[in-house]
């Protein structure tokens, strides 16, 4: 009878189709089905949960025999809508279409694939061949040029060619030095040796070369035979080149240099010098101001900076070195005796020529 009537299930999926502000939504709706006279597939949302819309109509068009391919997947998404599967109550009157919606659950809704029906998206992507295509011909017309940014393979080839010359020349060098290096160690070796069989220079005189200049901690490791000692750039009159040769002088403790002369000015290089004035004096700290106004707090990295510190007082002069961001040596500007001075360039005079004359001839007589 037609009082016991549950009512008419439908897909709506059209703006203002039907009011459904009254209507409750019902999980027992919970359905998945494909309208034959309509051609649309549709879906209720519990059953899409953790999916996505390219996979679901994916999965249909292969169920219903199409070929899931780009050009089916956007005739589907043309048509794509979430709708409401709703039950109508038609009141007595089963034939009508649309009734009042007693109850509905959300859904979505898509048609498959028609030949005569084609959507703006799949338009546009047919659209978008066409023009693909017809640059495709006329780029068939123009002649084609080979890349100027592309080397071929014989310019490769010959670079190769050319490297691996390059690196054999380079591999030379590098053995040459070495026996340059071999050579003037074995030389520095013999001097020293020489001079000391000769008494030459005192007991406590030593030729050495330098290892490494540490400019963060400002210090010079210099290499004495086969012990290496660290002298505090301080008490140079500069800071040293690499492999720089010089004088050593040592206390009554062979480990502690007390003065050291080198044989050339060669010079660390990118070394930049500033005048600055003392502010402050505090412990083995102090801080001065050049004429740019740079400000600099320099702190003692060592005993003999942090004696030489004690000393300094407000508005005295000191020469900053500076490379590569460190501070790498200061020194108080200040008047010099004459005689010293003197006894300093007689110094350098001895210097040079023990540095031109390392290896010296033993005399055959003594001249008494």
């Amino acid at each position: 009878m037609a009082i016991f009537e549950k009512g008419k299930l439908k897909v709506f999926w059209e703006k203002g189709e039907v009011d459904l502000s009254r209507s409750a939504v019902s999980k027992d709706l919970s359905a998945v089905g494909y309208d034959s006279e309509e051609k649309f597939f549709y879906m209720t949302f519990d059953k899409a949960i953790f999916t996505d819309p390219v996979t679901i109509i994916k999965t249909v068009l292969d169920a219903h025999g199409f070929v899931p391919n780009l050009e089916n997947i956007l005739s589907c998404l043309d048509s794509f809508t979430f709708a409401a599967y709703a039950r109508t109550s038609t009141k007595g009157n089963p034939d009508a279409s649309n009734g009042k919606v007693t109850e509905y659950f959300p859904c979505l809704r898509f048609e498959l694939p028609q030949k005569n029906k084609i959507g703006s998206t799949l338009q546009s992507f047919y659209d978008e061949i066409a023009r693909y295509e017809s640059k495709v011909s006329n780029d068939k017309n123009i002649p084609w040029l080979p890349d100027p940014d592309v080397k071929k393979i014989k310019d490769l080839k010959a670079e190769i060619s050319d490297l691996k010359a390059e690196n054999l020349n380079l591999q030379e060098q590098v053995s040459a030095l070495t026996q340059q290096l071999s050579r003037e160690q074995k030389s520095l070796s013999r001097a020293s040796r020489a001079l000391d069989s000769q008494r030459v220079l005192p007991d406590n005189a030593r030729i050495c070369r330098v290892e490494q200049v540490d400019l963060k901690r400002r210090l010079v490791k210099v290499k004495c035979y086969r012990k290496v000692f660290d002298v505090p750039t301080h008490i140079l009159d500069r800071v040293p080149d690499f492999q720089a040769r010089c004088l050593i002088t040592f206390g009554e403790m062979e480990d502690e240099p007390v003065g050291i002369i080198f044989f050339d000015n060669e010079e660390l290089g990118d070394i930049e010098r500033r005048v600055a004035e003392l502010l402050c004096v505090e412990g083995d700290t102090f801080k001065a101001r050049d004429s740019k106004r740079n400000e600099f707090q320099i702190k003692a990295v060592n005993d003999v900076e942090s004696e030489s510190i004690k000393s300094l007082r407000r508005g005295m002069k000191v020469v900053v070195s500076i490379a590569d961001g460190y501070v790498v040596r200061f020194s108080v500007l200040g008047s010099i005796p004459s005689g010293q001075f003197v006894s300093r360039i007689n110094e350098k005079f001895i210097v040079h020529d023990i540095a031109r004359n390392q290896l010296i001839t033993i005399p055959d007589g003594n001249d008494d």
